[in-house]
């Protein structure tokens, strides 16, 4: 006999072939979730560092304004600073330009032998040599220092541009009358002052005895008998140019800088 399966078809088990086919599309169903949700993830991490990026430029955007607005409130600060500097480099040329009187007085206490003895000093400082006579002189050794800051406050008081009594390329002279016990003592004064620090020329104008006349009169009459009277011109030289000032200064501030 042959056995007969009763059992109707649909109640059989097994694998049918549309169950085979709806478990792939459950799976392609699950795998299209997951790219979704990886994307989300994606996109919300993107959207997070963005929003975390506008946040810090919108900082440092108002940091930079409030820089801005301080550097508005300290700019009258460095306009005074820069005027400052301006008239720092103002007075110091003018320092560098002036002639030393002080140190011109000292080197000619130095120098001046025992057995002479000054009448009367006049100094005068003119643009050349030969318009020194023109410019007004001052006596009795008083020099012209106090022009020369007369002059700077002035310039200070009105700005920057500072002007001297003694400009760049003047010539100081001195105009020397006095007495010595011999005519070799005032020999030795010619040579004693052309060691004066400075001196290009020393020039006898004239050396005679007291009671003598012409331009010695008024120093003899102050001399002791038969005590020579001399009178000397001391030319000193021409004071430093501005170019010479301007790259001595930057060599200066080249060298501090390298300290």
């Amino acid at each position: 006999m042959r056995a007969v399966n009763l059992i109707p078809s649909e109640s059989r088990s097994g694998p049918t072939p549309g169950a085979g086919r709806s478990g792939g599309g459950a799976y392609a169903v699950l795998a299209i979730l997951g790219g979704l949700a990886i994307l989300a993830l994606l996109y919300g991490i993107a959207h997070h560092q963005v929003s975390s990026r506008r946040a810090q430029a919108a900082s440092l955007t108002a940091r930079a304004q409030s820089a801005q607005a301080e550097v508005a409130q300290l700019a009258p600060y460095t306009s005074f600073a820069a005027l400052r500097q301006q008239r720092l480099q103002a007075v110091s040329d003018l320092v560098d330009a002036r002639f030393d009187w002080a140190h011109a007085f000292h080197e000619l206490g130095r120098v001046l032998p025992r057995d002479a003895a000054i009448a009367s000093l006049d100094g005068t400082v003119g643009p050349t040599s030969t318009s020194a006579a023109s410019t007004p002189s001052t006596s009795g050794g008083s020099s012209s220092s106090s022009a020369a800051s007369a002059a700077s406050a002035a310039a200070g008081a009105a700005g920057v541009t500072a002007t001297s009594a003694t400009p760049p390329g003047s010539v100081p002279t001195f105009t020397l009358s006095g007495c010595a016990t011999s005519q070799q003592e005032v020999a030795l004064t010619l040579q004693r002052l052309r060691l004066i620090d400075g001196v290009s020329g020393v020039a006898l104008q004239s050396s005679t005895k007291s009671g003598g006349g012409g331009a010695a009169s008024s120093a003899a009459g102050k001399c002791e008998s038969n005590d020579p009277a001399f009178t000397v011109q001391i030319t000193f030289d021409p004071l430093p140019s501005s170019s010479t000032i301007s790259s001595t200064a930057k060599l200066t501030s080249q060298k501090g800088a390298g300290r």
